[in-house]
């Protein structure tokens, strides 16, 4: 299962362009950092009268995400915050400035997850708003923490195990908000922690590794001039905003693990069953007895049926319709239509099937179209033969 989550996550990955969502998303991101600094700062000096304080927190903040952040940046912004007059339009106006990441941070997961649903204006805008509020309240959080512990010197112990925890808890925290917040659909706290743990231990691992080509490349970016701290960031941004999209792409193939075990059964019908995966086996076969019914004429139907060994009789009104045989599927009709199940499905020896809900098979229509094509034809090909038993001449009676 877990190579299986792997492999369909670097192909969804792939398939979806996630290096350049992620060079888009940089920019996004990079333009709204400044902002948010310069709101971080402005609210902390409200608060917390020692400017060096809040400088050495927002600092060890930003070296934490932002490796080789330039402390000349974050001078020109303690500056900046405290030289300049703040008034209500202007916080309003940063506070605005950073919702653009928002809308493109969602609009990004959401085709991660391959959502259809889109939000009316007002309440993508309102989302957007209350988002950057929530980012907002955990960087403040985090500085405030930050130099709580650097200034109560006489808890050592606390403050190394803060300083140990901090990084980690920073990071799962980060992307926990953002996935928690951007995904188009209700997670599973599995399905959540699963793209989060993979997104914080290759941020963990890229880390030591880009800082050590700054180390022996010290002249990367150098063609930038002084620019050279806004190029090797956003670099550092474009990386992170990969990973971030690669842990996406593991949360929704966890949450679509039964679509992709399932999606084999289509692409090579009539697999015996001691070849399929223990975890499929495990998670939908049902076995029948010979003579057992499966469901009868007139049952609400909720799952179709993959055979994958034995066979079932189908019969109307106590009339022999067709033998479903190793390969087949049947039950897709009620399924689709929420009608009432039109024949009696009946084990003939020893039959071993695979169930399908409703909801796996929606998700296997509308992400695999050779799958829909298969369906599409077996039906037209079922239509077919219904059509021409129909329009059979009927059988002259036999003479005395």
């Amino acid at each position: 299962m877990a190579w299986l989550m792997a492999r369909e996550s670097v192909r969804s990955f792939g398939a979806n362009r996630g290096l350049q969502v992620a060079a888009a998303l940089a920019c996004y991101g990079f333009l709204s950092l400044m902002p948010l600094l310069l709101l971080l700062m402005s609210l902390l000096g409200l608060f917390l009268r020692s400017s060096e304080a809040v400088l050495d927190a927002v600092r060890n903040l930003t070296s934490d995400l932002f490796p080789s952040f330039s402390d000349t940046i974050l001078g020109d912004l303690m500056t900046l915050s405290h030289d300049k007059v703040w008034g209500t339009i202007s916080i309003v106006a940063l506070f605005w400035s950073i919702t653009p990441f928002a809308g493109a941070m969602r609009a990004a997961i959401r085709h991660t997850f391959r959502s259809e649903r889109r939000l009316p204006l007002a309440l993508g805008k309102l989302i957007d708003l209350c988002a950057v509020l929530a980012l907002l309240g955990l960087f403040l959080f985090l500085i405030a923490t930050r130099v709580y512990f650097a200034a109560a010197g006489d808890v050592p112990v606390l403050g190394r195990l803060f300083n140990w925890l901090a990084p980690m808890a920073l990071t799962a925290g980060i992307v926990c908000f953002f996935y928690a917040v951007f995904a188009p659909v209700r997670l599973r706290l599995g399905e959540l922690l699963a793209g989060a743990v993979t997104a914080a231990v290759l941020l963990g691992l890229i880390r030591p590794i880009f800082a050590l080509i700054l180390e022996h490349n010290p002249s990367y970016g150098y063609a930038f001039g002084s620019l050279k701290a806004l190029f090797v960031l956003i670099v550092w941004v474009h990386y992170t905003f990969a990973i971030l999209l690669f842990g996406a792409e593991v949360m929704a193939n966890v949450r679509r693990r039964d679509a992709l075990l399932l999606r084999g059964l289509f692409a090579t019908p009539g697999q015996p069953a001691h070849e399929l995966p223990p975890a499929l086996a495990n998670r939908f076969m049902r076995r029948l007895a010979p003579g057992e019914i499966l469901f009868h004429q007139g049952d609400a139907g909720h799952d179709m049926f993959v055979v994958q060994s034995g066979a079932v009789l189908l019969t109307v009104d106590g009339h022999a319709v067709r033998t479903m045989n190793a390969g087949d599927y049947f039950g897709e009709m009620s399924m689709l239509l929420q009608a009432p199940r039109s024949a009696t499905a009946t084990a003939q020896g020893e039959t071993e099937l695979i169930a399908i809900s409703e909801s796996n098979f929606d998700m296997l229509l509308g992400e695999n179209p050779k799958i829909v094509h298969a369906i599409l034809r077996e039906m037209a090909q079922r239509l077919k033969v219904t059509t021409a038993r129909a329009t059979l001449p009927p059988r002259d009676p036999p003479t005395a």
